[in-house]
């Protein structure tokens, strides 16, 4: 019988391709590394490895590089395992949230979760939808609220669409623009952008309507800081570009509804790894945040 020690051994020396390093990273004897080899390949009735002596170094062979696929995948899920145990004992909930959906819808939320006596039970993490993404594929994280432009597809990953809206252009009142109500994005090619950085989901919707309009946009400053961008577009120092959930009326700007045909849509999406048993209270968040809005 396999035991998960021999695997360990295994999947180190495997990537480290020398049996010296992977015993002093266990802090073992070099001999206990290669009898945990030999036990795995008497158990399989396969070569997993060839040494070269002379240099000191180990390939995997076919039959290797196959069971360290499998290695990989079962190391990965026992981590996870324990990881979700650690959480659910401690009875908090790993959860994502990116700064717009964070600051802007979340708060709606807020009421109706504490009332529910789970806003307690919340270990909140705050990062960008793509990396949040990650760190749910990983098991850093039990449950998400992610934003995206398409439908969340991924291998991994439960994802369902709470709420989608559009996005918009903001000006300030001193723009020559501020009268209008709507604008299509060919309309803009002369003028200057202030962006979102890279990691939120802005600037691919952006370039998609860019693409659609026929030129690139003059991006004249990108910020991770929403209120800076606000700040610069009241101060007309350009436009920008926001989901709609992220501006409010007490915002010194104004909002254009964009009028171009297929426009992409800023979605938020509750999502959660596929193979997890989740526990009472993640089921209950989760039933909580499927539930509409007012």
């Amino acid at each position: 019988m396999m035991n998960l020690r021999d695997l360990t051994y295994f999947s180190a020396l495997a990537t480290l391709k020398n049996f010296t390093a992977v015993a002093q990273q266990f802090k073992v004897s070099q001999p206990t590394i290669t009898y945990a080899v030999k036990r795995l390949e008497n158990e399989l009735g396969a070569k997993l490895l060839i040494r070269d002596r002379s240099h000191h170094k180990i390939e995997l062979t076919t039959n290797g590089q196959q069971f360290q696929q499998h290695v990989t995948i079962i190391l990965h899920e026992l981590k996870l395992a324990q990881t979700e145990i650690a959480v659910s004992n401690q009875q908090k909930i790993k959860f994502g949230l990116p700064p717009i959906i964070g600051t802007y819808y979340f708060p709606k939320l807020a009421q109706r979760l504490a009332q529910a006596n789970l806003i307690s039970h919340l270990n909140t993490k705050e990062a960008g939808s793509n990396t949040l993404l990650e760190h749910l594929r990983a098991g850093k994280l039990d449950l998400a609220l992610l934003g995206s432009t398409t439908p969340l597809t991924d291998q991994l990953i439960d994802a369902e669409v709470l709420t989608q809206q559009d996005f918009k252009i903001i000006v300030s009142a001193a723009h020559p623009l501020a009268q209008a109500k709507t604008v299509s994005f060919a309309q803009l090619a002369d003028e200057k952008f202030v962006t979102l950085k890279e990691g939120f989901v802005h600037p691919a919707a952006l370039r998609q309507l860019a693409q659609s309009a026929g030129f690139t946009p003059n991006v004249i400053y990108a910020t991770p800081d929403i209120s800076i961008l606000k700040n610069m577009v009241a101060e007309n120092i350009g436009i920008g570009f926001l989901a709609a959930t992220a501006i409010s009326t007490t915002d010194n700007v104004i909002a254009l509804a964009l009028t171009d045909p297929h426009q992409p849509r800023f979605l938020i999406s509750l999502a959660y790894r596929k193979n997890q048993v989740q526990s009472d209270l993640q089921q209950k968040l989760i039933e909580q945040l499927q539930q509409p809005l007012d």
